[in-house]
């Protein structure tokens, strides 16, 4: 479906009963909610999952305006509303984790659960992400997009047909979406947010991940009262297609 939320129009695809108990599944940076196509399959028999795409991606409008995480988070709260859903669980992987650590922040009673793959709680390179952002609107997304692949996947897991899936959701991305959700990036900073989350959390990460390492989720961990880590073996940056039934068993953790 598309909605207009703040005067843009924002991709969002359903899946399972309006009735059932609403998932809400945020995407990472230069993906869309074909992310989550695996756990959509195994998670629409028992919750209503809900895949918004942030602005730039997927299917909805690019910004008329900055991005900053706090305006996506606003977004997926407005959309929640639009849609009347009033309470739900939350997942997000990378960008969709920092949103999703505001979401849960400033709307505690209505966050049933939290999971946030592969994340962080602060920009951990604020000068990559601007010179990321410059990159892109200088030569394109297709400058960087061997090193982004690398980070998101192993060498491995990247030889697959889901890594081949991966490598063809960003030669599909908007420039100008990546470049203007770094240019977001680069100033994240939710430790104060993070401290007002009450729901049960879990922060997961995969053990090869360079791009958002162990040590970028446990900082997390330690921010949100409760959160306990979950290291997933294997995985480097973007678990979901290559380790979906890891990912599920660690999601419905929080259900």
């Amino acid at each position: 479906m598309f909605l207009k939320i703040h005067n843009h129009t924002l991709h969002v695809t359903t899946a399972g009963d309006p009735k059932a108990p609403a998932l809400v599944l945020l995407h990472s940076l230069g993906t869309c909610a074909a992310l989550w196509e695996k756990q959509v399959a195994q998670l629409a028999g028992e919750r209503y999952v809900i895949c918004p795409e942030f602005r730039g991606h997927g299917l909805s409008d690019e910004s008329a305006e900055p991005v900053t995480c706090e305006r996506l988070a606003e977004d997926v709260l407005a959309m929640l509303d639009a849609m009347k859903v009033e309470t739900f669980a939350l997942v997000g992987v990378s960008l969709g984790g920092v949103v999703a650590q505001i979401v849960a922040g400033r709307a505690s009673a209505r966050v049933t659960g939290l999971a946030v793959f592969d994340s962080y709680i602060q920009s951990l390179n604020p000068q990559m992400w601007r010179e990321r952002a410059a990159k892109i609107r200088a030569d394109g997304l297709g400058s960087i997009a061997p090193g982004v692949l690398k980070i998101w996947m192993t060498q491995a897991d990247a030889a697959t047909v889901d890594g081949a899936g991966m490598a063809r959701i960003l030669a599909v991305a908007s420039g100008e979406g990546y470049a203007a959700c770094c240019d977001a990036l680069a100033i994240v900073d939710n430790r104060e947010i993070a401290a007002r989350i009450t729901c049960p959390t879990v922060v997961a990460v995969g053990a090869e991940d360079q791009a958002a390492p162990v040590a970028a989720s446990q900082a997390v961990v330690d921010a949100v009262a409760g959160a306990r880590l979950e290291i997933i073996e294997g995985a480097a940056h973007i678990p979901t297609l290559h380790y979906s039934d890891r990912c599920i068993a660690i999601m419905r953790s929080i259900f």
